[in-house]
C-alpha cells in the first residue's frame, strides 16, 4: 500500500517526470536495491498521502576509507499540505532515521529552486554545481570499442561488462560512491530506462539516449575506468557512444578524474537547472573531502 501512495503522491507532484512514479521503479529502488531499503518519512491524511521524503543507502568511499551513506532522493509535498514546515519535519524524520541505521554521509543532487532549502533548513552543505560539457565526436585513430545494450548477458564471461574488478575500483583520495558488480547490474536494470555499455581497453562507460530536444544527444553517465584515461581514448569512447544512439553529439555532466573530458561548457540558458550537488554529514562522518567521482548514474537523472 505505502508503494501505490507514494506513487500516485509522486505522480501528481511530478507530472512531467512519470518515470520516478511508477509503482515498478519505486518497488526497484526502495525495496531491490542491494545496499538496503528505503529510509523514508511520510504525512498521510483522510485524502491519502500528502507528504513524502525518502532517502537510500549507497555505499561511499572518503580518501579510501569505506563510508556508509545515503541518496537524498524523492521529496514531494502534495499542495493541501504546504505551507506549513512539513517538508523541514519529513526530513528531519529520515535524516534522523537514517542517522539511527549508522549512515554518516547523505549526498543529493538539488536544482536552484530547491538548494537554498537544503543548505539553510536541512543543514547540507553545498559542494558546488555539476560541470556539464558538450562533446562532439572528432577523427581519431581507431580503437577498439565493443558496445552493447545492458542486459543480463553483457556480465556473461567474455562479453563486454565481465571482469569488471580492475576497474571498479575505489579512488584513494576524494569522495566518489563505491560500485561492485553486483551493484552496477541492479542498477542497469533500472525500470523505465535503457543503457548502452561500452568497453575500451582501460575502461567502460555507461551511456543512454535522450531524444527529448529536436537533437539526439548521447548522454554519458558514468565512466568506469583502470587508470586516467588519455585524450585518444576518451575520444574513442565518445565516438563509440554517439555512433551506438546515432546522435550527433554527447553530453557529459559530473566529476571523474579518471576521464577528465574536454568540451563546450554546457551554458546555463541551455540547462532546465544548474545540478548542485549537496553533502549532509551524521554522527562520526568524515571530515570534508574533494569530490574525486559524481556522475548521472551515481545518482537518479537516467
Amino acid at each position: 500500500m505505502t508503494i501505490d501512495a507514494t506513487s500516485a503522491l509522486l505522480r501528481s507532484t511530478f507530472p512531467d517526470a512519470p518515470r520516478i512514479s511508477r509503482p515498478e521503479y519505486l518497488r526497484w529502488l526502495y525495496e531491490e536495491s542491494p545496499f538496503g531499503p528505503v529510509i523514508e518519512a511520510n504525512f498521510d491524511d483522510e485524502q491519502g498521502r500528502a507528504g513524502h521524503y525518502a532517502v537510500v543507502p549507497i555505499a561511499l568511499v572518503s580518501d579510501g576509507a569505506e563510508c556508509a551513506g545515503a541518496l537524498s532522493l524523492n521529496t514531494a509535498v502534495d499542495e493541501r499540505a504546504r505551507g506549513a514546515g512539513l517538508f523541514v519535519r519529513l526530513a528531519g524524520e529520515a535524516i534522523e532515521l537514517a542517522e539511527r541505521r549508522g549512515v554518516r554521509m547523505i549526498v543529493g543532487v538539488a536544482n536552484a529552486n530547491s538548494t537554498p532549502g537544503f543548505v539553510r533548513r536541512l543543514s547540507f552543505e553545498p559542494v558546488g554545481p555539476l560541470p556539464a560539457r558538450v562533446l562532439l565526436p572528432s577523427p581519431g585513430r581507431p580503437h577498439r570499442i565493443r558496445s552493447a545494450w545492458a542486459g543480463e548477458e553483457a556480465f556473461a564471461p567474455g562479453n563486454v561488462a565481465s571482469d569488471l574488478d580492475g576497474l571498479l575500483a575505489p579512488p584513494s583520495s576524494g569522495l566518489a560512491r563505491a560500485w561492485t558488480a553486483e551493484a552496477l547490474r541492479w542498477r542497469l536494470v533500472a525500470p523505465g530506462s535503457r543503457y548502452a555499455l561500452h568497453r575500451s581497453e582501460h575502461a567502460l562507460l555507461v551511456s543512454a539516449a535522450d531524444r527529448s530536444k529536436a537533437v539526439p544527444v548521447a548522454m554519458l553517465l558514468k565512466v568506469f575506468a583502470a587508470k586516467p584515461l588519455d585524450m585518444a581514448e576518451r575520444g574513442a569512447l565518445v565516438r563509440a557512444a554517439c555512433r551506438f544512439h546515432r546522435a550527433p553529439l554527447a553530453l557529459h555532466v559530473g566529476i571523474n578524474e579518471l576521464a577528465g573530458f574536454r568540451g563546450l561548457a554546457l551554458p546555463d540558458r541551455l540547462r532546465s537547472s544548474p545540478l548542485n550537488l549537496i553533502v549532509r554529514r551524521l554522527g562520526s562522518a568524515p571530515p570534508q573531502t574533494d569530490i574525486a567521482r559524481f556522475e548521472f548514474l551515481d545518482f537518479d537523472a537516467y
